[in-house]
């Protein structure tokens, strides 16, 4: 039995080993890596590795909570996102989101998914603050961060390099009460499924 959190579009889940094949044959594309840090080619041995380990840590213990995002309807695999460096007793933590598809992009899967892994952090595991940082230039990423109700809070100047360049990094972060008063008719049912 897996426990499940349903928001509008999506699910998260456990990781499952069925996640693998998509995973690997979306993760080295350009289009996906160049925002989520170095586009160094990964291979299945390594991703399956570190995708099982991330799947495995315990909130609480390990600081990390990486859950699957999968279509509500058909169960189809979509990504990754997560809460880690999870800081007790500060009850603050870094989010982090990956749609793998790119065809997959702009249908409001990460959105919904963002807003699904903020509930649960604010519900479940008692969060007061949610940070993120980004490149500045991921303009697609920032529209929906502010849409959900995050906040620019500073910039860490030319700190990425990408394309050949040096670009500024954008942290954002969102407070429980923020995300209540972004998302007042937001709500996630949790359901205990079959695997």
């Amino acid at each position: 039995m897996i426990l499940m959190y349903f928001g509008n579009l999506v699910c998260l889940r456990a990781v499952q080993e069925s996640d693998f094949d998509l995973l690997v044959k979306y993760f080295n594309a350009l289009e996906i890596r160049r925002f989520l840090g170095a586009p160094i080619p990964r291979s299945r041995v390594y991703l399956e590795d570190w995708i099982m380990k991330r799947g495995s840590s315990d909130p609480w213990k390990d600081g990390l909570l990486e859950l699957s995002i999968a279509d509500k309807y058909t169960d189809e695999f979509l990504g990754f996102v997560h809460l880690e460096d999870i800081k007790k007793p500060h009850n603050r933590a870094e989010m982090g989101i990956s749609i793998h598809n790119p065809e997959h992009l702009s249908r409001g899967y990460g959105t919904d998914a963002i807003r699904v892994i903020l509930w649960v952090g604010f519900n479940i595991l008692g969060l007061h603050s949610i940070y993120l940082d980004t490149m500045e230039e991921n303009a697609r990423a920032i529209h929906v961060y502010e849409k959900v109700g995050f906040k620019r809070i500073g910039l860490f100047r030319e700190s990425e390099f990408l394309d050949g360049r040096y670009t500024n990094l954008l942290f954002m972060d969102i407070l429980r009460y923020e995300f209540q008063e972004a998302n007042p008719e937001f709500t996630v049912q949790m359901k205990i499924q079959s695997p």
